[in-house]
């Protein structure tokens, strides 16, 4: 319908993406927020492609909100910002993307419900978004509407967000989550919270996470 080749996929709460072969993106379902990224908020029952993205490698999909990566390594989001989930300064929702302030050299992304992940070349990792349960990892329980470094993580290789929680792979093959954890998902024997990462008990040579 419009594409092919597809090579990314993401899917949101009501949403879906695509990455077609051309760098090109396309979404459909829900658009309250503008989360499809065509410039409305119509809903679409057909796949329609984001304005004014090329170059694209991977796409991810939180709750209301899209990101994409480039070629290049930035990244774009559009949607749902109430949190500052988009990550350009503002808590204004976007029907159209818009590039997330301050970050080069990122070569992974991640969504969680209303908040956003980039690792970066140099094994570090970004977040921005809501912060409710610390699924930042900046030490504190405060949202942000620009990027931030996770604290005390080096050697990342991989990422990924749930509900309000983030979790990442590190290159020592050991996992290291943040955030909420009422349900032991951080992993680490606990139901308490943590604001910064902390390691996933008894996993060793891991190389990817969901």
């Amino acid at each position: 319908l419009g594409f092919e080749g597809v090579t990314a996929i993401a899917g949101g709460w009501s949403h879906s993406l695509a990455v077609s072969s051309d760098g090109s993106v396309w979404a459909w379902g829900a658009n309250t927020y503008g989360q499809l990224g065509d410039g409305t908020t119509a809903d679409r029952l057909v796949p329609v492609q984001v304005v004014g993205l090329t170059g694209v490698m991977a796409v991810a999909a939180g709750a209301s909100h899209s990101l994409a990566l480039k070629s290049d390594g930035t990244v774009w989001a559009w949607g749902a910002n109430w949190y500052g989930q988009l990550g350009n300064g503002t808590t204004t929702d976007q029907s159209a993307p818009v590039q997330v302030s301050g970050l080069t050299g990122v070569i992974g992304i991640a969504a969680g419900q209303r908040h956003s992940l980039a690792l970066k070349s140099d094994g570090t990792v970004w977040a921005w978004g809501s912060n409710q349960f610390g699924q930042l990892g900046d030490g504190s329980n405060t949202s942000r509407s620009l990027p931030v470094k996770v604290t005390n993580l080096t050697g990342a290789v991989a990422v990924a967000g749930g509900y309000g929680h983030s979790l990442a792979v590190k290159s020592d093959g050991t996992v290291w989550g943040w955030g909420f954890n009422g349900y032991g998902q951080l992993g680490n024997a606990t139901m308490t919270d943590s604001l910064v990462p902390v390691q996933v008990t008894g996993l060793t040579g891991a190389v990817a996470v969901a």
